[in-house]
């Protein structure tokens, strides 16, 4: 099972104390879930910005590289959405990935926009724990 988590959401994640992204936690790691990124620069970038733990994530088996399509897709991209994150919406086409973690309404409107993904989903909440029961790996 896999989402997709943005740049955005990062220090939220890594706060222990944020109730809303403690299901997000404990489905990550207790439940078989996996965090879908791609090698891409920008993904690359976003990474080490956040401070996100990649190491950790990637030796605990949480992390789900997608290596092929992605790029490509980001130049398929170019001009046909309005966030600033084609390398998140090209992984989410290529990867079947249909949960976004994000609270960017740019990207949450291209990332549900059936033109470009179909039916996929936003966590942004607690309340939205349900969708990560839905949360599928390439």
């Amino acid at each position: 099972m896999c989402i997709i988590l943005d740049a955005n959401c990062f220090n939220k994640f890594n706060d222990k104390y944020d109730g809303d992204m403690e299901p997000v936690r404990d489905w990550l790691y207790n439940r078989d879930g996996k965090i879908a990124y791609s090698t891409t620069e920008k993904f690359q970038q976003e990474w080490k910005q956040g401070r996100i733990d990649y190491l950790g994530l990637n030796r605990a088996g949480k992390l789900e590289l997608v290596e092929t399509g992605v790029e490509e897709k980001v130049k398929e991209l170019d001009g046909n959405i309005k966030s600033d994150d084609p390398h998140i919406i090209a992984l989410a086409i290529v990867a079947n990935v249909k949960v976004l973690v994000t609270q960017d309404g740019k990207l949450i409107n291209d990332f549900t926009n059936r033109k470009l993904v179909v039916r996929g989903r936003v966590y942004q909440r607690a309340e939205h724990a349900h969708l990560l029961n839905n949360a599928r790996c390439p």
